[in-house]
């Protein structure tokens, strides 16, 4: 009979020691797992992990300094809002056919994630495509896909799913 108490209390410990670490929080129409008060985003995670494996980026070209168009984007997005605009620098840049996806980096900005859209007209930031700010403690990718897709859902899918952060992750 001991043993058979002893085993229940094994399994009973085994079972509440982690729980009594763990916390589901509501966020930002998502949740976060609490790990000792430490925010997981598990949905980020698992939403990140789906998109790399599932995008196509084949037809999504990422454009370097020297490729046509790379300034003209710059241009348009420091036309934005200046002066802070002004100092806008492109961390990264997609393009997509007729739609570009730039990260940009601020002086005095926080960065920023930017659907262009080119036309007859030039280079123009898409209506309602601008993602600026944190996310944290939410992963950025997911938030920003979501975000953009919700804002210019005529912009395409691919481009938009190929999205990887690039200014918040250190070093770069």
């Amino acid at each position: 009979m001991k043993s058979r108490a002893s085993l229940v209390l094994l399994i009973a410990l085994l079972v509440l020691v982690p729980l009594s670490h763990l916390e589901l929080e509501p966020s930002d129409g998502s949740w976060l797992l609490r790990v000792d008060g430490v925010p997981v985003d598990v949905p980020g995670l698992v939403a990140d992990g789906y998109s790399t494996l599932t995008r196509s980026c084949s037809r999504v070209q990422a454009m370097a300094p020297a490729d046509p168009g790379f300034e003209t984007a710059l241009e348009a997005i420091r036309r934005e809002s200046p002066p802070h605009s002004l100092s806008a620098q492109l961390v990264d840049l997609r393009r997509q056919g007729d739609w570009l996806l730039a990260q940009v980096r601020f002086t005095e900005l926080q960065s920023a994630v930017v659907l262009l859209q080119v036309s007859e007209a030039g280079y123009a930031i898409a209506a309602g495509g601008v993602w600026s700010g944190s996310t944290h403690p939410h992963r950025p990718g997911p938030v920003v896909r979501r975000y953009l897709r919700s804002r210019v859902p005529q912009a395409p899918v691919d481009l938009i799913d190929c999205f990887d952060d690039r200014v918040t992750v250190p070093g770069r």
